[in-house]
């Protein structure tokens, strides 16, 4: 990750905390970070990124380097000293809710809830649209690969679609929760612990001066590692080269757009030459719809390969927002209700019931609470986290239990309905007054 994260985020951003600052708009504010929408086939999202949010946070700084550039920046000639001074200072000291990575969400309900001085908040906003959307978007595609598979593994091979280490990183973690067997990333492996795949390439086969060489070295050094993909012009062919090793290739990758056919040819050959207990992997631009297609058809494709699917970019139609919610003016905090805020204003919670969500005002939580239960947790306060990070194990059990437990529409593809998403009354109230 970013070890300060000051600079990570857009321009204008620097400029309205620079003109809240010189304004006297030091009050707390509340802001809401959530989806907006999400893919009209998906029928949930699946939250992810809250603990790279607060190793964010807790690393969130700008160094005197960076704060003397901005200074010298002549659209910064008329802000006053105090405001960098500030900026050398500053660590992050709010207040955060958030509700726990693997928890299945939907439009308009937070993800996010963040408590922090207005010129602060505003500097936090791409930063956290990034990991939380990215994560999220990952996670959900996870999850949604996974039930299409019926069982079947799929593996995360994202890692070369993602803009950089970072973004691969974030993305095998998000997959790892949405479900994935394991994952091609060597930071996810080594820093996460995360189970790795791998391949023997076609690289490596042309480095040395036979076939039988390469396996032998091959498996000498890995021998319950990798699998062998088969070539692209004549997969069968390449059935027929493995044959005098049968004994050694567990796995063969068949990567193609036609994975329904040419399975059942591979699958022949490999059956015709004494190889029954070889599996195949299957890959080839494959989707939710894709695997669910060849899982429904009966191809004997055993494990699917996923690239770009789960590439790490978040998806366009999620829309996230990191919007104002409630604004403290002197000694008062009031919800702000002015266009450009928060799509339901105040400080909220979303209350989950077995049939439908609520999304209430914090204050009416307790009168919903016997029914329903919250799902934003405070896992901030003053800057510092007050529980240590739950590692990767409970977020993948709590999507298995939580997605396993939604309605079959919304799981599946594309979804066949909606989640009802019910609004309280004061806050419907509070909404349509602003």
């Amino acid at each position: 990750m970013h070890s300060s994260g000051g600079l990570v985020g857009e321009f204008y951003q620097l400029v309205l905390a620079a003109t809240y600052h010189g304004d006297g708009l030091w009050g707390d504010a509340t802001f809401d970070l959530y989806a907006r929408g999400m893919p009209p086939t998906w029928g949930y999202l699946v939250a992810a990124g809250l603990e790279p949010v607060l190793q964010g946070l807790e690393a969130f700084s700008f160094s005197e380097a960076q704060v003397a550039v901005l200074q010298a920046l002549p659209a910064f000639a008329r802000v006053p000293s105090g405001f960098f001074d500030a900026l050398r200072r500053l660590r992050f000291d709010g207040e955060v809710f958030g509700v726990p990575e693997g928890t299945p969400m939907f439009p308009n309900e937070p993800l996010l809830r963040v408590t922090a001085p207005l010129w602060v908040a505003t500097l936090l906003e791409t930063r956290l649209i990034q990991l939380v959307g990215a994560s999220t978007a990952v996670a959900t595609r996870a999850a949604r690969l996974v039930d299409a598979a019926e069982g079947r593994p799929v593996y995360d091979f994202g890692s070369r679609r993602c803009a950089g280490g970072e973004s691969a990183m974030l993305a095998a973690r998000s997959a790892w929760i949405g479900g994935v067997a394991g994952t091609t990333n060597a930071d996810a492996i080594v820093g996460l612990g995360l189970p790795p795949f791998g391949t023997m390439s076609d690289t490596f086969l042309a480095s040395y001066p036979g076939d039988r060489a390469a396996y032998d070295a091959f498996r000498v050094r890995f021998p319950t590692l990798g699998h062998y993909t088969l070539p692209d012009d004549d997969p069968l062919d390449g059935v027929r080269r493995f044959r005098p090793f049968r004994d050694e290739v567990r796995i063969v990758r068949i990567d193609h757009d036609d994975l329904n056919a040419l399975s059942r040819s591979v699958r022949a050959s490999l059956d015709e030459g004494g190889m029954s207990a070889t599996r195949i992997l299957g890959s080839g631009h494959l989707n939710e719809r894709a695997i669910g297609k060849l899982v429904k058809a009966g191809a004997p494709v055993d494990m699917f390969a996923v690239g770009r699917a789960l590439g790490g970019a978040s998806d366009p139609d999620m829309r996230l927002a990191f919007r104002l919610a409630e604004l403290q003016r002197g000694t008062v905090s009031s919800p702000v209700t002015r266009p450009g805020s928060s799509a339901y204003p105040g400080k909220k919670q979303v209350v989950r019931f077995e049939d439908h969500d609520l999304l209430c005002l914090e204050s009416e939580v307790g009168a919903f609470s016997r029914a329903g239960w919250p799902l934003l947790r405070k896992v901030m306060s003053g800057g510092r986290r007050l529980e240590p990070a739950e590692g990767l194990s409970p977020p993948r059990d709590r999507r298995a239990a939580m997605v396993a437990a939604l309605p079959p529409a919304l799981r599946s593809v594309p979804a066949a309905s909606q989640r009802d998403v019910r609004i309280s009354d004061k806050l419907a109230r509070l909404t349509v007054a602003g």
